[in-house]
């Protein structure tokens, strides 16, 4: 496969993460300085979508750039890789109640988590997960 090919795939894959940051930032903008139960509420609300829906553009990106590498190396023509379903909102949403944590007296240490870490890093990395994928 070509350089650019795999440039164009980790910009791809990038791109769907810096999107999903700044969605997030903007949730994180709207929830600020609200009770935690409508903090918490609200993030579980509008995280998962965004998680979604920027894993889904990294997943399509994914096997797009596998069927090229694919046929590039002599596989049978007409392949189609199965895009990812993503990560399982569950576990999504598993991960937002754990970030907000924080939120509610006594559950935490009382500080807010930053943005490029605590619910924000996490989900980040979310969006390029793909369950059952190899990461030799």
């Amino acid at each position: 496969m070509p350089a650019k090919d795999y440039k164009a795939y980790v910009s791809a894959l990038n791109n769907a993460s810096l999107l999903a940051q700044r969605d997030l930032s903007a949730v994180w903008e709207r929830v600020e300085g609200m009770p935690p139960d409508g903090a918490r509420d609200a993030l579980l609300a509008l995280v998962p979508g965004i998680v979604y829906r920027y894993g889904r553009m990294a997943a399509l990106a994914a096997a797009q750039y596998y069927e090229a590498e694919r046929l590039q190396a002599g596989g049978p023509e007409g392949f189609s890789a199965e895009v990812s379903d993503g990560v399982p909102m569950e576990q999504i949403e598993a991960s937002v109640r754990f970030a907000c944590g924080h939120l509610f007296p006594g559950d935490g240490d009382g500080t807010q988590p930053e943005q490029d870490g605590g619910l924000f890093g996490g989900q980040g990395r979310r969006v390029r997960e793909v369950p059952g994928a190899r990461h030799d």
